[in-house]
């Protein structure tokens, strides 16, 4: 099965919860495609094996920045799972592909 498309991704901080979306194209193992924050667009990549996701973003906000590391399990039209936000502690996350 192809992640390609887009998915709406639910976001569950220590503190706090988002929505951000993702819009990604899938060749073979590798995955990369465009993260929207409420801090703007920017680019994710990384790759799929099975049923696992691993996939990184950087976001950056005026003087601020965060490497966003995903991990988790795809099952059909669902991807759940964790967030290392690095210094910012972690997340869990859980994407919903969009029709």
């Amino acid at each position: 099965m192809s992640l390609s498309g887009d998915w709406k991704v639910e976001l569950e901080f220590v503190r706090g919860h988002a929505r951000h979306a993702l819009n990604l194209t899938q060749e073979a193992e590798q995955v990369s495609g465009r993260y929207r924050t409420q801090f703007g667009v920017q680019e994710i990549h990384g790759r799929v094996e099975g049923d696992r996701i691993d996939l990184r973003a950087s976001i950056h906000h005026q003087a601020c920045g965060a490497t966003y590391r995903f991990t988790g399990q795809v099952d059909g039209d669902l991807i759940e799972g964790d967030v290392d936000l690095g210094e910012y502690w972690t997340a869990r996350f859980r994407a919903q592909r969009q029709a």
